[in-house]
Parts: structure tokens; sequence; C-alpha cells
């Protein structure tokens, strides 16, 4: 007996339904933080700089030029208070910023 054809499933629906089984839903929500960098920081800064991932507690930046690495971690307190406010779930304790 044949079996009746249906409309094939998008990989994001698949992904939705699989993630808790796998459990990997906390880790990719960690995640959100690094691809919404621009976002969160405004268009100028991410102009300098990007996120490249998190590393245990901490966030990974790659900026363009030593100012800014300065000017970046003068502005670090302010940064991780917007993070833990906008992203709870990364548990985003500290900030790294390097020069690419």
């Amino acid at each position: 007996m044949k079996k009746p054809w249906r409309q094939p499933e998008t990989l994001g629906d698949i992904l939705k339904d699989s993630l808790p089984k796998w459990d990997f839903g906390p880790t990719l929500l960690r995640y959100e933080v690094v691809e919404k960098w621009p976002e969160l920081v405004g268009p100028q800064i991410a102009e300098k700089s990007r996120a490249t991932g998190l590393q245990g507690d901490m966030l990974l930046i790659e900026v363009d030029h030593p100012a800014w690495v300065q000017e970046l971690n003068l502005l670090k307190p302010r940064l991780l208070q917007k993070i833990a406010r906008q992203f709870p779930r990364a548990a985003v304790k500290n900030i790294r910023f390097t020069l690419k």
C-alpha cells in the first residue's frame, strides 16, 4: 500500500521539534547573544566589532582598531547589563575584546 503524500517539513520546524529531545535548546539560546551583537550595540559599534562566540561565561568580540578595544572596555559594564537584561539565558558574565 502506498503512503499518502504529505507536504515536506522545513528544517526549522524539524529542529524546533527535535531540540527539546536532544536538549540543545539551552545551548543554542546562549548563542543568540552572538547572533544579535549588532542589534545590541548599534550600527556604529557593530561596524567596528563582531561577536565570534562564547567561552564559558565570556562573550568573545573581535575589534578592528586598538582605540575601539579601549572604548569598548570602558563600555563593558553597561554592555554586560544590557546583555543580562536582553539575553538572560546567555549567562554572560564577562566580555573579552581582542584585536582582529
